[in-house]
This record gives structure tokens, C-alpha cells and sequence, in this order.
């Protein structure tokens, strides 16, 4: 019998393993329908409607880019959308609609109580549904078939007194929040926070998310002497914060949510009014010098005329990430929810995604302040243990 050399053997087994991976792949993906189906429920009317519409820009821009490039296998993605509204029983008959149609995973609003209310549906339903809400207690009702791809409020609520506290070197924070289940479960986790860093809160106020003046609100917090406003909510009610607190002459600086520097807030502000606030969460597209991500933001503006945010990145990595998963594990709903869940190092647009024991994959925030109407990344900050 004639030997063959050791490089001969080698580059057969190689050969061989590469044979047996690319079928293994297309075995895979040959599980899936023709065009394979994917939904989005969110928001794009009603006040949360700025929020919800990333989303949609988010992930339209991957099934884009996805089925230019042949799709998944060779198989186009389809993507079917329905408008959640900012009601949570509105949301919970979109997901309705959107499950007869047997997609292979939905992804759900940013909107908490909307998942809160969809949970039972989408434990019954078994497929994996990606959602963006940042209440802290999201990813803690016993549901595996959630993954939440953006930071939430815990690690904001933890991450921003230490920044306010270590770094600004501030004493006296006061706290204004819209007066939903958001708003209201930020403000506690921020104050419980703050006690623990020994620090007192010198006002806690909230307003309505269809209230037009919070000059009251501002003005309580000005004659407590506060040295710095912790504001959290949405774009379009944090814009109106900022000018009346701008109208006010009020000079108390400004750190919040990402909703405080982003580009849907600087939009109705004028380069006075935004000036110097801060804020701390998910990560801009267009604050960065990655070409893929600056392009990422281009596409989004070109086409929509609306600036990517936070929400945006994290649809569209989501999207990828959702890829990835059916390349591997075809589409059975199981092994693809099991794949997400275990995510390690997934590299993304701006963040790398690691999943932990509740399903939470993000857990790095970008640190912006507003130079007039430029948002600048002056840092990170991630969750501890991360």
C-alpha cells in the first residue's frame, strides 16, 4: 500500500471538513420557507411613534442589504410590519396578526409595556422575539423566548449616578422623568442609586407624556438648587423640556437617556438649547469613525430623511444577528432561541454582544454630549461584570 505524505492527508481532512460544513449549511437553511419570514410590531404613530419608526429603518436596512447580497442560503428574507401604536392591547393584536403568518421570529417594540403585555402570547407562540424595551424587569418573567438586544434601564440606572457622582464630581442631582412605567421605574432605580452612593436626590418630578409645559416642574428643581437635571424620557417631550428650561434661563446642566443627545431631539432645538447636555445609552451611527457605521447612518438618512439612533443599530444588528442563527441552525425556533441566548463576542455595528443568564445581550453605553446641535462620544461606560 502506498503512504500518502502528511500534507496530502491534511489537505484531504481539510477538503473534507469544509465539504461537510458548507452541507451542513445548506441542509440547514433548506429547512427554511421561500422567502424565509420575519415581522416587526412597533410603534409608528401615536407619541412614541419617533421611537417605534427606528425600528422599522433599522431593520429594513438589513433585509435590504441581506436579500442584495441573495439572502439567507439563497432564500430572501420577507419582512411583514404592523403599527403597535403606543397602546399595549393595540401591540398585543398587532403580534396577533403578525403570528398567523408563521414567522420564523418577530422582532417587538422598545416600548416595555407592550412586551409585558405580549409575554404570555410569545411563550405560547415558541419562536424567539427580539425586543429593545429597557425596563429593568423585562427579562425577568420566566420567558425564554425573549432577547433583548439594547441596554435597559438597571445598567442605566446604575452606570449614570456613578458617572454623575465619580466623574461630573456632582452633589446635588435632581430627577425629572415622564410619569409612565418607564419614566417612573427610572427615576427609582436612579434614586435607589444615588442612596447607595450616599448621595440625597434634592427633587424628584415627573410630567405627563402628552404635556405640553413643565416649566412648574423645571422651576421646583431650580429653587432646590440642584447642580445637575437627570432627564429621562422620550425624544419629542425631552425636546420640549430642554427649550422651556432653555426659555426658563435655567443653566442647571442636563445628563440623560440617550432621548437627551439624540439626533430626533436636536432636530426641534437650536444649537443654544441643546448645547452641553449629556447623555448616556445606546450607540449613534454617525458618532463614530467606522466607515460601516457611518455608511449604516448614511443609507438610513438618504432614504427615510430621519438620523438613525440607538434604536436603529441595535434592529439592525439584531437582524444580523438573526442570520447568523438560521445559517447555523436552519429555522427551528428552538435551536435558533438557544444560539441567540448563548450569543458570545458577536461583533456588531458599534458594540460587541454577549449574552447573559437572563437573555440581555447588550451591555455597553456610549457616553454623548450636545456641542450645539453635534452629539460628540466622549466615552463608554459598561455594565459591571462586563
Amino acid at each position: 500500500m502506498q503512504l500518502i505524505s502528511k500534507f496530502t492527508f491534511y489537505r484531504t481532512a481539510i477538503a473534507l471538513a469544509a465539504m461537510v460544513s458548507i452541507n451542513g449549511y445548506a441542509q440547514s437553511v433548506a429547512s427554511c420557507p421561500s422567502p424565509i419570514p420575519i415581522a416587526l410590531t412597533t410603534p409608528l404613530t401615536s407619541g412614541v411613534a419617533l421611537l417605534g419608526i427606528q425600528a422599522k429603518l433599522g431593520l429594513e436596512d438589513a433585509v435590504e442589504e441581506i436579500n442584495a447580497a441573495g439572502g439567507i442560503g439563497g432564500k430572501k428574507v420577507k419582512l411583514s410590519i404592523e403599527d403597535a401604536t403606543g397602546s399595549s392591547t393595540n401591540a398585543l393584536n398587532s403580534l396577533n396578526r403578525l403570528l398567523e403568518d408563521k414567522p420564523v421570529a418577530v422582532f417587538s417594540s422598545m416600548i416595555s409595556p407592550h412586551i409585558f403585555t405580549e409575554n404570555d402570547t410569545i411563550k405560547q407562540a415558541g419562536i424567539p422575539v427580539f425586543t429593545t424595551g429597557t425596563n429593568g424587569a423585562l427579562m425577568k418573567q420566566n420567558n425564554p423566548w425573549l432577547i433583548r438586544i439594547h441596554v435597559h434601564d438597571g445598567q442605566l440606572a446604575d452606570a449614570l449616578p456613578r458617572y454623575v457622582v465619580e466623574t461630573l464630581k456632582k452633589q446635588r442631582p435632581a430627577i425629572l422623568t415622564v410619569s409612565d412605567d418607564y419614566g417612573l421605574g427610572a427615576a427609582k432605580g436612579l434614586q435607589a442609586a444615588f442612596d447607595k452612593l450616599k448621595i440625597k436626590t434634592v427633587a424628584v418630578e415627573s410630567y405627563g407624556l402628552n404635556d405640553k409645559d413643565m416649566s412648574a416642574q423645571l422651576t421646583k428643581i431650580k429653587n432646590a438648587n440642584a447642580d445637575m437635571l437627570i432627564l429621562f424620557g422620550r425624544p419629542g417631550d425631552v425636546a420640549l423640556v430642554m427649550k422651556q428650561r432653555h426659555a426658563l434661563g435655567i443653566t442647571i446642566p442636563v445628563i440623560g437617556n440617550s432621548s437627551a443627545v439624540a439626533a430626533t431631539t436636536l432636530a426641534n432645538l437650536t444649537p443654544e438649547e441643546a448645547d452641553g447636555s449629556m447623555g448616556i445609552g445606546g450607540m449613534f451611527p454617525q458618532v463614530t469613525t467606522d466607515p460601516k457605521s457611518l455608511a449604516f447612518a448614511k443609507r438610513v438618512l438618504d432614504r427615510s430623511k430621519i438620523p438613525a439612533d440607538n434604536f436603529a443599530v441595535a434592529y439592525r444588528d439584531g437582524m444580523y444577528m438573526l442570520k447568523a442563527a438560521i445559517e447555523k441552525d436552519g429555522c427551528d425556533p428552538a435551536r435558533i432561541r438557544d444560539t441567540l441566548r448563548s450569543t458570545k463576542d458577536w461583533k456588531g455595528l458599534l458594540i460587541t454582544y454577549v449574552a447573559d443568564k437572563d437573555g440581555d445581550l447588550a451591555h455597553t453605553m456610549g457616553v454623548y454630549r450636545n456641542k450645539g446641535k453635534t452629539t460628540e462620544l466622549i466615552g463608554t461606560v459598561k455594565e459591571a461584570g462586563f
